[in-house]
C-alpha cells in the first residue's frame, strides 16, 4: 500500500498504550498512521435493525 500524503511504503502495524490497541497502516517515510478499518465488526444496532426490516419486506 502507498502513502498517500508521499507515495511511500506503507505497512500494517499493531499499536498498543496504556487505554487503546488498534491495527493501523503505518508510512515507513513520514510516520503517518491511518487506522484499519475492519468492515466485519463495523455494523452497528441501527444497520442490523435496517437489514431485518429489508429481508421482512421482501417476503
Amino acid at each position: 500500500m502507498k502513502c498517500k500524503k508521499c507515495d511511500g511504503l506503507m505497512v500494517l502495524q499493531s499499536f498498543f498504550d496504556h487505554f487503546l490497541n488498534f491495527n493501523g497502516w503505518k508510512c515507513l517515510n513520514c510516520g503517518r498512521i491511518i487506522l484499519k478499518k475492519d468492515k466485519g465488526i463495523e455494523f452497528d444496532t441501527f444497520s442490523v435493525f435496517y437489514q431485518q426490516a429489508k429481508c421482512k419486506n421482501r417476503s
